[in-house]
């Protein structure tokens, strides 16, 4: 599939950065990425901290050749798409990088998803093949007879009957398998992306954008080396967590803390005082509860302990409020770092750098990115003026899978129109002020307030609704439903508790609104469509 012509920006106000470094990809790079650690300098080192024990660097990289001549012996053949919804670690990288190695597309998905999200993403991105967790074998077993191109589902972990096993298919394997030769422009990897409307779309990357998502954030501007431990709450099924668990750490040789449960703050302050992590990398919602758990419970002599090899924290997915930047820094003593990135950028494209992080901004362009902030016209605006930011560079998406209107729409310019609503002040540091849709970002996860109110619809009692966000005592922003009832005096506490409970029976739990306000009548226009930004206020 082509990618869109990289269009110049048009005249006006343009930050360019210095060109991308380094040689430039060169094939395969699942190569480039293991061309250290699995060389005997750094192949005993630890790739996984697991609660039951390390896996090595050796071992890992064994792991990965195993996984691809499985897929292999499946008849899997260069371009055919493997979808996988695994838990984070070494099954995980084993079948991503397994894949590409032989010359497959993987595609990593959410392990948190109702059946018919999974009959979706599998149907249509034609997968040959599903490799999932056993957790996820009831999702896929109510879903099997719709599917239209799945030829062999593995199962990891647990045996479950009826079910081939991937650690048996693992093990019938040779521990080396040559890669297959691969341009860089070659597809190597999907990620799903939602929106405000119609269905998620299959955001298309090559095996170029993982290499300079690499050379340009995780080795230039987080300086990952071998000596470094990465805890990194958000998974690996995120284009946040693939990046800062998979790809920057094998090339580096750095330890991965791998978390393979859910992501709790008492959990992560456990993992971060028995590891002592030199680099944590996670969300806003996330360090606000862990930063109350230090306050309240642990104590600043506890936290010295677990930051005293801690160069700095990374934080996306939501705003970082100052409050919490500063809070944080005056109980750790460390900085927590804010950028932007997105799932069609590959990775990060603003930071701020050690040192001279901005409160309240998401740092400056990553050095061989450029960026434009538009008006709705996609004319420049001028400098602290509120626009559309639009981002060109080595790691932008080549396309959505089979949406050639939203691929023009997003892409058609060359690079990614991000959808992110922002101003910049006279030094380039970029300020993240809301989406130009009304997407909601929630714990790092995209949330389609249309999605939720779809849900809130199907409640008997429910005759209108509308979804915004809301912050939270930590200014996080979560969503809120304002709700028309089709009997007003039902209105009350317990009815609230059963919306949400059916709610959360039909969508991700983080998707279920925070709270539930009971109103006479939404708020429209004269053509009736409902003024979202009056329910904000």
């Amino acid at each position: 599939m082509a990618a869109p012509a990289q269009a110049e920006p048009r005249p006006g106000r343009t930050t360019t950065g210095p060109a991308p470094r380094g040689p430039g990809p060169r094939g395969n790079v699942v190569d480039y990425l293991f061309e250290h650690s699995a060389a005997p300098g750094l192949a005993g080192r630890a790739a996984h901290r697991l609660d039951g024990g390390d896996v090595s660097y050796r071992d890992l990289h064994a792991r990965v050749c195993r996984a691809g001549n499985a897929l292999k012996r499946l008849g899997l053949a260069p371009g055919d798409r493997v979808m996988m919804s695994l838990l984070d670690g070494p099954d995980f990288v084993a079948v991503f990088l397994g894949g590409m190695k032989m010359g497959a597309v993987t595609l990593p998905i959410n392990t948190m998803l109702k059946p018919k999200d999974y009959l979706y993403y599998l149907n249509d991105s034609e997968a040959k093949a599903v490799v999932i967790d056993a957790s996820l074998v009831t999702a896929i077993d109510a879903i099997k007879s719709e599917l239209k191109t799945v030829r062999h589902i593995l199962v990891a972990g647990p045996r479950v009957p009826g079910y081939a096993s991937l650690d048996t298919a693992l093990a019938a394997e040779s521990p080396e398998l040559e890669t297959l030769p691969r341009d860089p422009d070659d597809m190597a990897f999907w990620l799903y992306s939602s929106g405000s409307t119609g269905d998620p779309k299959g955001v298309v990357h090559t095996h170029a954008h993982i290499y300079w998502a690499t050379e340009l954030f995780g080795l230039t501007m987080l300086r990952i080396a071998a000596g470094d431990v990465i805890l990194c709450p958000p998974k690996m099924f995120f284009a946040y967590g693939l990046g800062n668990q998979v790809y920057f750490p094998i090339r580096a040789g750095a330890t991965v803390v791998v978390n393979q449960g859910p992501i709790t703050p008492k959990r992560i302050w456990e993992l971060w005082l028995k590891h002592q992590p030199t680099i944590v990398m996670s969300v806003p919602t996330l360090f606000a509860a862990q930063a109350q758990i230090a306050e309240q419970e642990l104590g600043r002599e506890r936290v010295a302990e677990a930051c005293k090899r801690l160069r700095f924290c990374v934080c996306g997915g939501e705003i970082l409020p100052p409050a919490l930047y500063q809070r944080w820094k005056d109980f750790t003593g460390t900085e927590i770092l804010d950028a932007i990135g997105t799932t069609e950028m590959t990775h990060m494209f603003t930071f701020n750098r050690p040192g001279e992080a901005v409160p309240g901004s998401c740092g400056k362009i990553v050095d061989g990115y450029r960026y434009e902030i538009l008006d709705d016209a996609g004319q420049p605006v001028p400098q602290g003026e509120i626009g559309n930011l639009h981002v060109m560079g080595p790691t932008a998406a080549t396309a959505y899978w089979n949406k050639p209107d939203k691929t023009e729409q997003v892409m058609g310019r060359g690079g990614v129109l991000t959808g992110d609503k922002v101003f910049e002040d006279e030094r380039g540091n970029i300020f993240l002020v809301g989406r130009s849709d009304d997407m909601l970002r929630v714990g790092a996860i995209w949330v389609s307030p249309a999605e939720v109110e779809g849900a809130l619809a199907t409640h008997p009692a429910v005759m209108e609704c509308a979804v915004v966000g809301h912050p939270d005592e930590n200014q996080m922003i979560k969503p809120k439903a304002f709700v028309v009832l089709r009997d007003p005096a039902r209105a009350g506490e317990a009815l609230a508790a059963e919306i949400k409970e059916h709610v959360r029976a039909r969508l991700a739990h983080i998707k279920c609104p925070r709270w539930i306000e009971f109103v006479g009548e939404l708020p429209k226009t004269a053509t009736g469509k409902i003024q979202r930004f009056r329910l904000r206020g």
